[in-house]
Formats: structure tokens, sequence, C-alpha cells
């Protein structure tokens, strides 16, 4: 067991999960964020890792992005929320069991909130489908609102400016309060994997450089089992490597 370890280029870092059922495109959202490609959608059985390095008000930051796989909604992923420093809970606006999905998973961070404070956003994909609209930009915005939230209403596959705002608003909320001085409570690097590339394929620049990064197929169990659990806020966790 090792501590976890600052990387060489002393960048800080910060921990993301993405949330939500099957095909509500947290798959194509992430891509789309780091390499400003859109991939469509596809499902996966396994939780990705993507880990890259952008440039957030000018400083390089170190990325590393959990999408959380939907095909089940039988177990909450507690661990990787309390390994994250900030969550992005997506829903289609096509799909209204989507957003109950959504609205469940806030409700279930809020009940964590003693145990770990992660800032959260509520992003409705797919928006350039609205004639099949089935979850009013209103209801989303309300939700939010009660849960004290960011909303953000956007499609990926039209490279809506507000998914970089989305991702960049989070992240910067998330460094100020590690420039607050709240400890990184859990780890998980195990990194093998085949490159993404991170040249910027066309798109709005928004403010973020993409440097190159990896993809990571993260099993579960070895997810699990890569890390030390400990429900305490302040508490640094150790990792495998």
């Amino acid at each position: 067991m090792k501590t976890e370890e600052r990387n060489c280029t002393n960048s800080p870092r910060v921990r993301i999960v993405v949330l939500g059922m099957i095909s509500v495109g947290k798959s194509a959202l992430t891509v789309r964020y780091l390499t400003r490609r859109y991939i469509g959608e596809y499902r996966s059985n396994t939780d990705l890792l993507y880990r890259q390095t952008v440039t957030i008000n000018n400083s390089p930051v170190e990325v590393e992005i959990i999408d959380v796989s939907g095909e089940t909604r039988d177990c909450f992923p507690v661990e990787q929320i309390q390994w994250a420093d900030g969550c992005i809970i997506v829903y289609s606006i096509t799909d209204r069991q989507s957003f109950q999905y959504a609205v469940e998973a806030l409700e279930s961070i809020q009940k964590l909130k003693n145990v770990t404070s992660v800032p959260a956003t509520l992003l409705a994909n797919k928006a350039d489908l609205a004639h099949l609209r089935e979850v009013k930009e209103e209801e989303g915005r309300s939700v939010a609102l009660r849960n004290g939230c960011p909303f953000y209403e956007v499609s990926v596959a039209e490279n809506s400016a507000d998914l970089y705002q989305a991702f960049e608003a989070l992240l910067n909320e998330t460094r100020c309060q590690q420039g607050n001085g709240k400890t990184r409570k859990f780890s998980v690097t195990k990194m093998i994997g085949t490159l993404i590339g991170g040249g910027n394929n066309g798109g709005t620049n928004n403010g973020s450089s993409q440097h190159g990064g990896t993809v990571v197929v993260c099993h579960k169990s070895d997810l699990h089992r890569s890390r030390v659990l400990k429900r305490r806020q302040n508490f640094t966790a150790t990792a495998s490597l």
C-alpha cells in the first residue's frame, strides 16, 4: 500500500464522477468535454476512468473523471461519490425515467452530506431532440434549485457551449474547496489503457486546452478493492498502485 503521491508536474488534481442512467449520453458528454469530439452513445457495463490535463484559468489541472456505468439502478455508487471532488448528474430530456433517477441521485447525495461534501451539477442532455421532450426545462431547474446546485440543459451532439461551462464551473468550485483546506478523501489510479488524444477537433474552445490523456476500463470490483474506505471527510486515503 502506498500513500497517494503528487504528480510530478505538481498540477492540482480534481476528481469528477458522472452519474446517470443508460443512454443519457454520459460517455459522449465526458469525451466531448475532454477531446471536443463526438463519439455518439454506446453502452458499457463497466465504469470508465478518464484522465487528462486541462487548462482552467490559465493553470493546468489534472482531471480524473469516472463515468459510472448506468446498467443497473440496484446500488447507488456511494464509494465513487466519496472518491470524487465533484459530481455531474446527467439525464435525457427525452426520458422521464432518467430524470427520476437524477432526482433520486441528488437526494442520495444530500443524505451523504454528513459524510462527505461533494458539489453537484444537474445536466439535462439531448436538447436537440426537443420534439421528443418528456421533461420540461422548468422541471430540471426546479429540482436543481431545491437541491442547491447549478443546472444546464445542453446538446452534446450539437456541442453546446454550456456543457463546457458546466464542467469548468464545477472544476472551479472544487478547486476553491481544495484551496480552503479540504483534503483528498479517496484515490484510485490503476492506469492502464489507451490514449484518447487531446487535440482540439473543432468546436468552441471555451478556455480549456487539452494535452492528451488516458481512458481506463474500471471494473467495479477492481475499483472497490484498490482503495481503503474511510467515511470521514478529512481523511486522506491510501491506494494500491
